[in-house]
């Protein structure tokens, strides 16, 4: 017969291997002057690119990262730039290296991350990265939340593409996904969309719904306010401006919708993250 503890115990106690050591990170905000040093790494180094295009070159490649793409630095590979700083280049960096020993996985346990490519979900990884930068500046950062970040943030960039790309969803509706990624800032309605697509509307809203759980509509202010929270962080735009460059020309409806989406207004969001370490060129 087996025996009933009488009591819990008031923790749980487990090991935290991790296969990496994290560094450090920031977020590289361009100033359209100088250019990224020619070196080596002695560390890994990921960066994803938030506005512009950052261009690489190594000896064997060179590379072209836009917005919602990364691109995975390596110890001992020189890289270098051949041309300035783009002037609204903006890109997350961290830097972290592979202890000795645990870097290799068994059989079907690795990840197989290619160096560079676009993120399967940019947002999220923002919001890693977010995390990452806030609690170290707040000094709040030990290795065991910098590790799992950093190893969630590389397991998501293992990730299948996003789902506007993966073809068991119907066609019409990752079409429409796509048109709404390029243009959700634009005055978009699911009528008009329906239109260019040559659909019924009322049929679109439906198929959308069932793909990516979310109407039309809600979908596109999701993008909005993905968008708002970056440029929240820089504080050089006020409330009023992140609203209109969101594609609101009503204030007080931004804040309304950032609300329901974020739960916080768009002055609380930023303050949360107002430690964000920047580095400017």
């Amino acid at each position: 017969m087996s025996t009933i503890p009488t009591s819990a115990p008031s923790s749980l106690a487990f090991g935290c291997p991790s296969p990496l050591d994290v560094e450090n990170g920031g977020l590289f905000v361009s100033r359209g002057s100088g250019r990224h040093p020619d070196r080596v790494l002695a560390s890994y180094e990921i960066m994803l690119v938030v506005r512009g295009e950052l261009r690489l070159r190594e000896p064997d490649a060179g590379y072209e990262v836009s917005p919602g793409g990364y691109l995975i630095l390596v110890p001992g590979v020189r890289h270098w730039a051949e041309e300035d700083f783009p002037p609204d280049l903006e890109f997350f960096w961290l830097h972290f290296r592979l202890l000795p020993g645990k870097s290799k996985a068994g059989r079907g346990e690795g990840l197989a991350i290619p160096r560079t490519g676009r993120a399967s979900d940019p947002d999220r990884l923002s919001e890693l990265f977010r995390w990452f930068l806030d609690a170290q500046e707040k000094g709040k950062l030990d290795k065991r939340l910098a590790n799992v970040l950093c190893v969630t943030m590389l397991v998501l960039l293992a990730s299948e593409p996003g789902r506007e790309d993966d073809e068991r969803i119907p066609l019409i509706a990752r079409q429409a996904r796509r048109i709404l990624l390029k243009s959700f800032l634009e005055d978009i309605s699911t009528g008009g969309l329906a239109g260019r697509l040559g659909c019924n509307q009322d049929y679109l809203g439906r198929v959308y719904r069932q793909s990516f759980g979310a109407s039309v509509m809600s979908d596109m202010h999701s993008m909005r306010v993905r968008l708002a929270k970056r440029l929240l962080l820089d504080e050089r735009l006020n409330v009023n401006q992140v609203s209109v460059q969101c594609g609101y020309s009503d204030a007080t409806y931004f804040r309304r919708m950032f609300k329901r989406f974020e739960g916080v207004s768009p002055r609380a969001y930023r303050e949360m993250y107002s430690y964000t370490h920047i580095n400017r060129v």
